[in-house]
């Protein structure tokens, strides 16, 4: 009796740890699925990753994501972590991503550098090719096509002791899932905007961040112009709240109050957030014609009223 109670939590163990590798072949097998339906859909040439293990939580680990897409655009990804995923439908209804780590193998594309700043330049020099840049994306969404195709999304991009940029979305009346299923570049392009006609976008917004960016711009523009980074900030914000004397008459009002709001962000480490919400649920047949008219008009305060546009420092 007692060798048997002795080897009952063995048992139990090695069926845990068979159990455990199964998930993970199961994983990896899930996984090559989506890789195959992504380079089957045009969008990627190479998917490629170096290992996949599934969490006791159900959440999936992917390490050294390798990505070609279809205009030999290369990208590596240290660690993709998902979870909350939903494996039943071909487009997820619901689903976690975080990555940590980005790498460009063939570092940034030729850029006319007459469009960047020094400054720009000396930052985007860092992403080289050679090393991983500390940077992190997290995505999520959820979507309930029996719910008019309510979608709502969420996704972030950050850079260590730099910047955290996040973005927000929510559609209604538009098949992710319909979409997800055509291959062909130009019948998906077609189709996007015959989507985009009938949906609604009741909300969308983004928000940024400063945890150092403005201060190392500001100091490297200082340093060229042989000022002193007080006084740089303060001809940046004088500019700043000077753009309403260039807006139309009936948008200087909602211009002098952003203005005001940049100025508070050129402070450094604050957050400037950008809303929308839109009259008519965001339903874009409704709004095109308004809109259009108001433009055509020259009333682009009633523009601005229809959007309900709403921004803010803190």
């Amino acid at each position: 009796m007692k060798k048997v109670l002795i080897s009952l939590p063995l048992i139990v163990i090695v069926a845990l740890i068979g159990m455990y590798f199964y998930a993970n072949q199961q994983t990896e097998n899930q996984i090559d699925i989506y890789i195959e339906r992504a380079i089957a859909s045009g969008a990627y040439k190479d998917i490629q990753y170096e290992s996949a293990d599934f969490g006791v939580d159900a959440s999936i680990l992917i390490n050294g994501l390798s990505v070609t897409d279809a205009m030999d655009f290369q990208y590596t990804i240290d660690e993709l972590e998902i979870s909350e995923m939903d494996f039943f439908n071909e487009f997820p209804r619901s689903i976690n991503l975080s990555a940590r780590g980005l790498g460009l193998p063939m570092g940034l594309p030729e850029l006319d550098s007459s469009l960047l700043t020094p400054e720009m330049q000396d930052f985007l020099s860092v992403i080289d090719g050679t090393t991983s840049v500390p940077a992190t994306i997290d995505y999520n969404h959820q979507y309930d096509p029996d719910n008019s195709n309510h979608f709502n999304s969420e996704m972030s991009i950050g850079l260590a002791d730099a910047f955290n940029l996040s973005m927000n979305t929510t559609t209604r009346n538009i098949s992710y899932e319909t979409l997800n299923q055509i291959s062909d570049p130009i019948a998906a392009e077609t189709a996007v905007m015959t989507a985009l006609m009938n949906a609604e976008i009741p909300e969308m917004g983004f928000s940024f961040s400063d945890f150092g960016l403005v201060e190392t711009l500001l100091r490297n523009q200082a340093t060229q112009q042989g000022k002193s980074v007080d006084l740089v900030r303060q001809e940046l914000i004088s500019m700043t709240q000077s753009l309403f004397l260039f807006a139309p008459a009936d948008l200087q009002a909602i211009v002098i109050d952003l203005g005001n709001e940049l100025s508070s962000f050129m402070e450094g480490d604050k957050t400037f957030s950008f809303a929308i919400h839109p009259d008519f649920s965001g339903s874009i047949q409704q709004l095109q014609m308004p809109i259009m008219g108001a433009f055509f008009a020259g009333e682009y305060g009633q523009i601005v009223d229809l959007l309900n546009i709403e921004f803010s420092t803190e």
